[in-house]
């Protein structure tokens, strides 16, 4: 490979102009389906592409989007990680593609793999859902499935997950060897296909969570992208929750929370707050709504104190081992929940509802298991998006299952999972029904009910070659079909086909 040249680095600002015609991945008058995602952490994004034919980058390009503030660097990547060239500029509020040329020409070599990205330092990004869900070869650049990627955090490093085939509308002004013509690219396909997927095998067990009060979490890192225009993620001509129709509603306007974060008011009420710790609920019928939670709220059950009711809202369990929304006795309505290692703990006597559960912690150090929506006893989750769509690390870390529910500390008993979405890539099985063979309950196990749900096939090849499966191994483990009060019906993959309960 030819050197590459650091193309501009340091204090200086580099202007950014608008966008004039230029040949690059992507057509000029590409524009989002979605201006600003309601995502609000640091988050790296880009797209991963290789040129057919070796040439010079002159330029960086991103799609400024209208919810999208401070974003001030762009950087051109190895695909093993290496910085190529990084750019810094003004910051705009201007929608419309934005042109940061390059002090130096950096070159590229033909059919070798690269990334270009740009730091949204508050999130607000644009995006197309699935429009990068299939491999495509346009305007002599090849673009592999899932060629969209992120990844959160301020800490500069080259963005490698994916989601939903969304693209991140980030670009390069290429000059190809041999050519002094700029040719207009071609129109971009409409939006097609689904998400990310992340492989795990079967989880060890994990404790029942006795959680105490957990520390003011940093900054939230998560959501995932946008989904379709419609305001909803459809599958089979059904519609079903994403971040724009969870979390607090348009319009609503936050003020500072300054009550205690140990509620012991029956009938206390948070409305229309940014809350900045963990709130624990020593009282019954206390009532969240229209407000974001930068921590975790949480109810215990062995002593039986607390209850709550969480609608309309947000919770950022944190950038650490931890559970968004837990334990027993709540109701959660139009919640969307990031971040954590587990997104909700429904562990005794709890509805979620009409939610969205995603963007789980990155576990760089490889220890942690994460899960969407965890199931025990008297659960009930009834129309939701449930994903884990945290990445393998290392030695051990990475995604159970988008719903998990194993026998390890108690019977799994009495959980109805009805018309909800189970989001492709969701570990090593997208769901666990509660039969685990050897857990110490396993053979108690009673009146688990599985009604109307959808699972996502994905684009990842499942282990063995047993085609797109939800998650690596299948879409679901451990369901006993013989078990007392065992119910399996009318669930599906989203091309329509049967799912059938595995144990």
């Amino acid at each position: 490979m030819a050197t590459l040249a650091l193309a501009f680095t340091g204090a200086a600002v580099a202007p950014a102009l608008a966008a004039p015609a230029t040949t690059g991945i992507f057509a000029d008058d590409l524009k989002p389906s979605s201006g600003a995602d309601r995502d609000r952490a640091a988050v790296e994004l880009g797209v991963r592409f290789s040129p057919d034919k070796s040439g010079s980058v002159t330029a960086l390009q991103y799609y400024q989007g209208s919810g999208a503030k401070n974003v001030t660097t762009a950087t051109l990547w190895s695909a093993q990680g290496s910085v190529l060239a990084t750019v810094k500029f003004k910051a705009s509020t201007t929608p419309g593609w934005r042109t940061i040329p390059l002090t130096k020409p950096v070159a590229l070599t033909g059919g070798t793999s690269y990334v270009v990205s740009y730091q949204a330092p508050n999130g607000g990004y644009p995006s197309i859902s699935r429009d990068l869900s299939s491999a495509k070869n346009q305007n002599g650049f090849t673009l592999k499935a899932g060629a969209g990627v992120y990844r959160y955090g301020a800490t500069r490093a080259v963005p490698t997950s994916t989601f939903a085939g969304s693209n991140y509308l980030v670009d390069v002004v290429y000059q190809a060897s041999g050519t002094t013509t700029t040719p207009a690219p071609t129109a971009t396909p409409t939006p097609t296909a689904t998400p990310k997927p992340t492989a795990t095998p079967t989880p060890t067990a994990t404790p029942t969570p006795t959680p105490t009060a957990t520390p003011t979490p940093t900054p939230p890192p998560t959501t995932t992208p946008t989904p379709p225009a419609s305001g909803g993620f459809v599958a089979l001509g059904r519609s079903f929750p994403s971040s724009a129709t969870t979390g607090v509603p348009a319009g609503v306007a936050l003020t500072a929370y300054t009550g205690p974060c140990t509620i012991q008011t029956a009938g206390y009420v948070i409305d229309a707050k940014q809350v900045n710790c963990s709130l624990r609920i020593l009282a019954k019928d206390v009532v969240i709504k229209n407000s974001k939670i930068n921590g975790s709220v949480y109810a215990d059950y062995n002593n039986n104190v607390g209850s709550f009711t969480i609608t309309d809202s947000e919770v950022f369990a944190g950038n650490y081992a931890g559970t968004g929304i837990g334990d027993a006795f709540f109701t959660a309505l139009r919640v969307e929940v990031t971040g954590g290692t587990r997104s909700i703990n429904c562990y005794a006597n709890c509805t979620v509802q009409d939610s969205y559960v995603h963007g789980q912690l990155h576990d760089t150090s490889g220890v942690n298991h994460e899960s969407g929506i965890r199931v025990n006893t008297n659960s009930n989750l009834i129309h939701n998006t449930i994903a884990c769509d945290a990445p393998d690390f290392a030695p051990d870390a990475g995604c159970s299952a988008a719903i998990t529910g194993y026998p390890d500390f108690d019977p799994m008993q009495n959980n109805r999972i009805d018309n909800n979405l189970i989001i492709a890539g969701s570990g090593g099985y997208c769901t666990y029904g509660g039969s685990t063979a050897g857990k110490p309950y396993s053979g108690q196990t009673r009146d688990i009910r599985f009604t109307n749900n959808v699972w996502q096939r994905g684009t990842e090849m499942g282990a063995g070659g047993r085609g797109y499966v939800c998650g690596y191994w299948g879409p679901v483990t451990s369901f006993d079909i013989n078990a007392p009060g065992a119910v399996w019906t009318n669930n599906l993959f989203d091309d329509g086909t049967a799912v059938a309960p595995a144990n």
